[in-house]
């Protein structure tokens, strides 16, 4: 069961990194005024660099391609990839490539899943 629900719960535990960088990091005005100075804390910086990942749209990118890989090889490796980087692509202002990275890294990794457990099971 663990090995089932692992990648799952990897990916949604991202996705929540993802929904804290946004709500903590990088929404609240007081947090902004604090680093538009140029001696910010030394979190500014980590607030920057997220916010370059979606400004140029590299989480968009990132989640794309994941998908792709994941169409390509569909193994529960990429899928639970591309889920979890869709997800924080969806998050953080990337949302068609990160929708599309969310259903294909979902299907993909219950579609491996299944054929795991069905291994030798014959159906009629």
């Amino acid at each position: 069961m663990k090995r089932i629900l692992s990648p799952w719960l990897i990916a949604l535990c991202v996705t929540l990194l993802a929904m804290l960088a946004r709500y903590l990091m990088i929404q609240p005005p007081e947090v902004a005024h604090q680093c538009d100075q140029g001696g910010g804390p030394w979190w500014c910086a980590v607030r920057s660099g997220v916010i370059m990942t979606y400004a140029w749209y590299g989480l968009g990118y990132a989640s794309a391609l994941l998908g792709m890989v994941a169409l390509w090889r569909p193994r529960a490796l990429w899928g639970a990839c591309a889920l979890a980087v869709g997800g924080a692509a969806l998050v953080l202002y990337c949302y068609e490539p990160g929708a599309l990275a969310i259903g294909i890294g979902a299907l993909v990794l219950a579609r491996s899943q299944h054929d795991r457990a069905t291994r030798g099971v014959r159906l009629v």
